[in-house]
């Protein structure tokens, strides 16, 4: 018979008092047992969490951010709730940014957002989304992004929103709003080492000489390779000159040798040309202001301090991303 058959009938056998004390003692040595498995359960729980949450952070300091992302994602289905949870989703979307993959960071900082409305990490995930909104030259995005910054973010994220927005109206060519922010008491206390600074800046968009896209192509439909040489292009100026005068001589004399044909065949092509000439000035003026603009841009930033961002800080070492352009 087998051995919890004997207990059975073993503990039969005891009289009611005794019976009451081994179930008593029984009921005892389960429960114990349970709370040890448990306590065991939740250490091992809180041990985990901590590894996937300190690899996922060694990642993303040494550069590994795809790896990072699938860890902090990990982390994020393993423990859905844990106290981490904000830091990893920020992680994330940092990860993303430092990657240059700008709409994947807005994707997962939105999501962070939705997520976590009152984490500390909001202000700082605001400022990072506005970068990834500039890099794809989203600017009104970004600008909405660093107005809720100047309104709840620290002195430090405040004085840089300011800043930001500052130079966005002036890159947008929105002076006078520029002006007006800068008669603003709050606004003018936050940048007052940066006045003169944003000043200047503004006299120099204002009196950049751009190129008119309807004058260049005017001009290059007078005398192809004309409004190239407008655009201060002056290697297209000559090709496109040269090889206008080409076709049209070709297609005079094909005529002119009675070769109808060859004629119009050059006709068509010198057509494709004149037509590409025109449309190679006004593209060209169009470049031309945006390189200015995209020099400004970039020299402004850098004298605004605005070439780094820091996008995380651990007790390690502090993080940041680099404008490139």
């Amino acid at each position: 018979m087998p051995f919890a058959c004997y207990s059975f009938y073993g503990l039969l056998e005891l009289d009611s008092k005794k019976r009451i004390f081994f179930l008593i003692g029984l009921a005892i040595i389960i429960c114990s047992g349970m709370a040890y498995g448990a306590d065991i359960s939740q250490e091992y729980g809180v041990l985990r969490e901590k590894e996937i949450y300190k690899f996922s952070l060694n990642l993303f300091e040494t550069g590994e951010y795809y790896r990072a992302i699938t860890e902090a994602k990990r982390y994020i289905s393993v423990f859905p709730a844990g106290k981490r949870a904000d830091d990893l989703y920020k992680l994330i979307g940092d990860s993303y940014l430092m990657s240059r993959e700008w709409k994947q960071a807005i994707d997962s900082y939105k999501l962070f957002m939705i997520r976590f409305p009152s984490s500390q990490y909001v202000p700082s995930v605001l400022i990072n989304t506005a970068i990834a909104h500039i890099k794809i030259q989203e600017y009104s995005e970004a600008e909405e992004l660093f107005e809720r910054v100047i309104a709840n973010g620290s002195s430090q994220q405040i004085y840089r929103s300011v800043l930001w927005k500052m130079l966005l109206l002036i890159q947008q060519g929105r002076f006078e709003e520029a002006e007006s922010m800068l008669d603003d008491d709050f606004i003018k206390e936050q940048i007052s080492k940066e006045l003169g600074i944003i000043e200047k800046t503004i006299g120099v968009k204002k009196n950049v000489n751009y190129k008119s896209p309807k004058l260049a192509g005017f001009m290059s439909a007078l005398l192809p390779g004309s409004g190239q040489v407008y655009n201060e292009r002056y290697k297209d100026a000559s090709s496109s000159f040269v090889l206008n005068a080409l076709f049209i001589a070709g297609a005079w004399i094909a005529f002119d040798d009675g070769n109808p044909a060859l004629g119009a065949l050059l006709t068509i092509f010198a057509i494709g040309w004149y037509k590409g000439n025109i449309y190679s000035a006004v593209n060209g003026a169009h470049k031309y202001n945006k390189k200015i603009d995209e020099d400004i841009f970039k020299k402004s930033i850098e004298n605004f301090g605005l070439y780094e961002e820091e996008v995380r800080t651990t007790p390690s070492m502090k993080i940041s991303f680099r404008f490139y352009f």
